[in-house]
């Protein structure tokens, strides 16, 4: 799995992010025939080949990924070692140019991965330098961390003080987990109502980021009790905006306003000249 391969080849280094999902760069490959046999959809994925591609963040950890994992076990049940070989990239085929081309990712994007990448390294400058938020070279570290998949919002909406409950225990066991195992949190921001499960985090130190991210990334339970899903732990892109709004409610809101406002205006008795009705003779 993506996880396996990302445990086991960040003994080498750091792996790079991809910009748009702020996931690892790993690749799985695949034969284009699908499996044959049921009418499920497992039954009609595509069959992995065993090969895959990992992008690391250094040059240097491709030789070291080399001399050191190459005929490893990926598991303590493997039969057959890893080749662990330099990739080589080339076109098969003809190139198709009627396909779909990708949506181009902003520079925003690319620079959240960028830094994800130099904090994972760990290039933190000196101790004042980080009780700034600022890692090597005086720039600004990533302090805002997204978990996605930390509750189920189809679970939660029973009544409203059930409600105010869950998210209440939720966050108190959320801190806890931060303090313990990655630094001062300063600020944490719930999204009942995203379809994800939406919390976002805000630490004081970007050191404190980065162990958030490996400590929250691909969670299934917490506190010893399943959770119902994978937690996603990424940066935050500077971009996104979480919030669900009820576009319903606030356009029945804002004709309300409008209409108490009418009623208002109605209700005077001498209104400034400029309020008056105007009609021409």
């Amino acid at each position: 799995t993506l996880e396996e391969l990302s445990s086991h080849f960040s003994k080498a280094g750091v792996i790079d992010l991809d910009p748009e999902t702020l996931r690892p760069k790993i690749k799985l490959y695949c034969y284009k025939e699908t499996k044959s046999g049921g009418d499920s959809a497992a039954d009609t994925e595509r069959e992995l080949k065993g090969d895959a591609s990992i992008c690391y963040a250094r040059p240097e950890s491709v030789d070291l990924a080399i001399q050191v994992l190459d005929e490893s076990m990926l598991r303590c049940t493997s039969q057959v070692p890893l080749a662990v070989t330099k990739a080589k990239f080339e076109q098969k085929g003809n190139l198709d140019k009627a396909k779909k081309k990708k949506v181009p990712i902003s520079e925003a994007k690319r620079k959240v991965a960028r830094m994800a990448a130099v904090q994972a390294i760990g290039c933190w400058g000196d101790d004042d330098s980080e009780q700034n938020g600022r890692i090597v070279g005086g720039r600004k570290g990533l302090c805002i961390v997204v978990l996605k998949g930390i509750f189920n919002p189809r679970t939660v909406y029973i009544s409203n003080e059930e409600e105010d409950m869950f998210f209440s225990k939720l966050e108190v066991q959320i801190r806890n987990k931060c303090e313990e195992n990655c630094g001062s949190l300063e600020k944490m921001t719930v999204f009942a109502k995203h379809p994800d499960g939406v919390m976002i985090l805000k630490f004081t130190l970007p050191s404190s980021a980065t162990m958030a991210v490996k400590h929250f990334d691909g969670i299934t339970e917490l506190n010893g009790k399943p959770i119902g899903q994978k937690v996603r732990a990424s940066y935050w892109d500077g971009v996104t905006d979480y919030t669900v709004k009820d576009e319903e409610k606030e356009e029945k809101e804002l004709e309300q306003r409008h209409s108490e406002f009418g009623d208002w205006l109605d209700g005077q008795t001498e209104l400034p000249e400029e309020f008056l009705l105007k009609v021409e003779e």
